[in-house]
This record gives structure tokens, sequence and C-alpha cells, in this order.
């Protein structure tokens, strides 16, 4: 058993490598904002008793419409994000309604093709340790190169993880190890593990791409359309 979860939604960034006339949140796949498919995806999960859809505070007006057009039955707040991501969580907890002990599920809103089977998996996991997210190993060879662009060495990839979201942890332990930061983290994730909570990584089962170009756009809505 999970417990009671809740969402939060960051649909705040520009997207500007995209080259569209719209912030990401606002773009089309198959006749639907990214938003409203990606908060669909996330609040999947039957533990789910909320969310909160932070988006770009220009966004706030049409955001409504991108929850309506995601059908979901529990409720939805709208919260103006921040200048960086982490702002952007930390307005998202700010909002959430939740009791410490339950879990909030940080799904990026730029993943839209999250499948259901491994929103169980991660979310099960965290209800379990406290701390978990979903991730891929890293498969191909990498190298590394010096300060002035040539080769210096091949990295070793045996121990080497690519982060996902949904990240999911108890609410209390997170926003307590978000307040105890020094705020250079580059995620959730990585907060909550300097505080000394284990974090388990939940291999992804099914493609999760994260949109950045538009020609990720294209991939994206051939998964969705499959």
């Amino acid at each position: 058993m999970s417990g009671d979860s809740w969402v939060v939604l960051v649909a705040a960034g520009a997207g500007t490598r995209l080259g569209a006339d719209v912030r990401k949140a606002a773009i089309q796949l198959q006749g639907r904002s990214l938003a409203s498919i990606s908060l669909a995806a996330a609040m999947a999960h039957s533990s789910c008793r909320g969310a909160v859809l932070v988006v770009h505070p220009d966004d706030l007006s049409q955001a409504s419409n991108w929850v309506e057009e995601s059908a979901v039955e529990p409720s939805v707040e709208l919260v103006a994000g921040g200048r960086e991501r982490r702002d952007s969580v930390q307005a998202g907890l700010d909002a959430v309604a939740g009791d410490s002990a339950d879990l909030v599920v940080i799904h990026d809103a730029a993943r839209p093709a999250l499948h259901a089977e491994d929103l169980q998996r991660v979310v099960e996991a965290g209800a379990a340790g406290g701390a978990a997210l979903l991730a891929t190993p890293v498969i191909d060879t990498l190298h590394q190169l010096d300060e002035q662009g040539h080769w210096s060495q091949r990295v070793d990839r045996n121990r080497l993880w690519q982060a996902q979201t949904p990240q999911v942890f108890r609410l209390g332990m997170l926003r307590d190890a978000l307040l105890a930061s020094s705020g250079a983290e580059t995620d959730e994730v990585e907060a909550v593990a300097r505080s000394g909570q284990e974090v388990q990584f939940v291999e992804a089962l099914h493609p999760n791409p994260k949109i950045t170009t538009a020609a990720d756009v294209r991939w994206i809505e051939a998964l969705l359309g499959g």
C-alpha cells in the first residue's frame, strides 16, 4: 500500500530550444496541450489525491483549460513557477495540502509519455523506502574531454544512471531536505540523498523521453499514438 500521494507537475519552462511560438507547456501533441497530457499521466496512480500544476506566470490564465482538457478527477491547484526549476518545485510543494507522511510525485511536464506501469513501480518504491526516482542505466560509451575540447579519458559507465521523472518522496522529508540544501543541487534527488536518505533508482521499462527540440516532439507523438 502506498498511502495518499500528491502530484507536483512542473510546467513553467520557456522551452526556447523548441523554436515554437508558445511556451513548452502549451505545444500541441495530437490535438492536446503538453501540460494536459503530462498531468493526466502523472495523476494516473490510484493513490493520487490531488495535484499542483506549476506554470509560467503568463500561462496562469490558460492553465485552467489544460486542467479541463486533462479530464482528471482529483482537484488541481494552479500556481506560478519561479525563475529556476528549483523555485518552481518549491512553489508546488508549498501548495500541497497533504500530510508530511504522504508521498509527493514530482514530474516534469516535458515527459508526457510516462507509462502507467512505470508510475506504479516508482510510486510503490517511494512508499516502501521513502524516496525513489525513475531512471535508466547509461548504455553508451562515454568520453571525457579536457578544457581545450580534446579527448581526456573514457568514463566508466557501470555505475552511471540517467535521471528521469517522476521522483517520489515523503512530503515532509523532501521539504526538510530542500530547506537544508545549498541550492546548488540540480534536482530533488541530490538534495534528499545529501540529507542522508537513501534513494532507490527504478529502471524505466518503457520509453519516457523528454521534449527539448522539435525532433523530440515528433518522436513522442509517435509514442503516444502507438
